[in-house]
């Protein structure tokens, strides 16, 4: 794909936003905007909800948030990214766009398996 300007650049990465958006949707994952997040707190960091999971898991929609794996050593107060024991289900997986790095794939995680990590790192 030949971009020649900073306006292709921008339609571009839209386009690739918004197929990875529909790609994580077949997975049973929505992306969130900023005018619908939610802050979710943990102890005493934060961060606004991007991602929520929305697969029946058996008792009808889920809705919990689901935290970028970037995201979850902020929230639980370590220096760099945690070692997540893998979810039941298996890891969620969505391509997402860093500023520094462009396009990545991050694993997501439940903020229910995050709040059980949290409460096991706080008896430690």
């Amino acid at each position: 794909m030949n971009v020649t300007s900073l306006t292709d650049l921008n339609v571009v990465i839209a386009s690739r936003l918004e197929h990875n958006t529909q790609e994580a949707l077949r997975k049973g994952i929505q992306r969130i905007g900023t005018d619908e997040a939610r802050i979710i707190s943990i102890g005493s960091a934060a961060v606004l909800e991007r991602w929520r999971c929305v697969q029946d898991h058996g008792f009808g929609i889920c809705g919990q948030a689901l935290i970028p794996e970037p995201e979850t050593a902020q929230l639980l107060g370590e220096p760099q990214n945690p070692v997540m024991d893998e979810p039941a289900m298996g890891w969620l997986e969505v391509e997402d766009l860093d500023p520094v790095f462009g396009f990545v794939t991050v694993e997501l995680f439940h903020l229910s398996h995050l709040l059980v990590a949290f409460v096991e790192r706080g008896q430690r």
